[in-house]
């Protein structure tokens, strides 16, 4: 009989800081949203607002639901036929995100460091380890990232003092002088619209140790967050320029370029990769996990594991397609035009929904709750 894993707060933080994290490390494209211009870490302050709003109705949800899985949650408040219906769109934006993700990675990877190495061994490289740590489960997920993430914002911190040199905050003037209150909240709302790790929050809540607090727990990540975001956005404004930092593939790795310690120390865009290849796989794990998870609950298999390999190979295989496979699919899948429009509906929309239903049918959902939360062991066993 498998055991539920307990995952620490400390541990849930570091999964979803680390997950958010990879994008802006490898890419930034607040950059290019509204206003685009040097007021560009006011719309990212901004942007918290809307990401605390549109998290809402998830928050809500795993407070009430505490001590069920997501699966469980969606069945006791549409029913069970709907609520495995409901669901559906989460596994799509999984498999999207891993896909995605993958392929990202591998641009990335050929263009910086590998470059005659042949897309579908980088992409077998990554899928590989990712697959494994998946098919261990959240607690080997949860201890992976208790390593990786620490690094990862150690590194942000040492890039930050050694650019200190390089620093002209004339990059940052004049301050909301060429930018207009509608600009910024779109450009933070577009921001806010990429943060999906309120999904992470859902399915791993449910192998948080009990007398952890989930709001407390997701405050202190998204603060994390914030402030790493930041020590990775104003660096690269005022070392490279906003007309310079718009046109670099990954404008933080061009920053790092820039970099050296102690006059004799070069070439710091090393420590970049070291830190960042770790950590977009450790999201890659966290996708593929959260997926044949969610697929396990609706087909009432024992486990996720039998789930993780063919998530694994169709979107290694989706990977591959030639319309995929292109710097023109890459550079749409990196920019505003497609991802807010896939995570509003899963984090926000969908939940709104349930929550809707629950309203409408709590006295049923409460009762159920009870029966569930009865049937559920008395303690987390490691």
């Amino acid at each position: 009989m498998n055991t539920k894993p307990v995952i620490t707060s400390l541990q849930l933080l570091l999964i979803a800081v680390g997950s958010a994290l990879v994008f802006p490390y490898t890419f930034m494209p607040i950059l290019n949203s509204p206003p685009a211009n040097q007021d560009v870490w006011i719309a990212l302050i901004m942007a918290f607002v809307y990401i605390l709003l549109l998290n809402t109705p998830v928050l809500i949800l795993m407070n009430k639901f505490r001590g069920v899985s997501i699966n469980q949650t969606c069945e006791i408040i549409t029913g069970k036929i709907m609520g495995k219906i409901i669901l559906i769109p989460f596994i799509i934006f999984t498999f999207i995100c891993f896909t995605a993700c993958m392929l990202i990675t591998t641009v990335f990877l050929e263009m910086y460091v590998f470059d005659d190495a042949p897309s579908w061994a980088l992409m077998l490289f990554m899928v590989v380890p990712a697959a494994y740590a998946a098919y261990k489960g959240a607690g080997t997920i949860a201890r992976i990232a208790n390593f990786i993430v620490p690094v990862v914002l150690f590194s942000i911190v040492l890039f930050f003092l050694f650019g200190l040199q390089y620093f002209d905050t004339q990059y940052l003037k004049p301050v909301l002088t060429d930018s207009i209150f509608l600009e910024l909240n779109l450009g933070a709302f577009f921001t806010a619209a990429r943060y999906s790790e309120i999904l992470i929050f859902w399915v791993f809540s449910y192998y948080l140790v009990k007398k952890a607090s989930i709001n407390k727990t997701y405050a202190k990540a998204l603060t994390t967050f914030g402030v790493a975001f930041m020590l990775i956005l104003i660096p690269t404004v005022i070392t490279l320029g906003m007309d310079y930092a718009k046109l670099v593939w990954n404008p933080y790795y061009a920053f790092t370029r820039q970099l050296e310690a102690f006059g004799f120390i070069e070439r710091m865009q090393a420590l970049n990769i070291l830190s960042w290849f770790p950590m977009a796989l450790l999201k890659l794990t966290i996708y593929i996990y959260m997926g044949s998870e969610v697929i396990s609950g609706i087909l009432k298999t024992k486990s996720h594991r039998p789930i993780v390999f063919p998530i694994v190979i169709a979107g290694y295989i989706m990977a591959l397609m030639p319309f995929m496979n292109k710097t023109s699919t890459v550079d749409m899948l990196r920019s505003d035009e497609v991802f807010p429009f896939i995570i509003i509906p899963v984090v926000f929309i969908v939940p709104v929904i349930i929550l809707a239903v629950y309203i409408i049918r709590k006295k049923k959902a409460d009762a159920a709750l009870k029966e569930a939360l009865a049937a559920q062991p008395d303690e987390n066993e490691q």
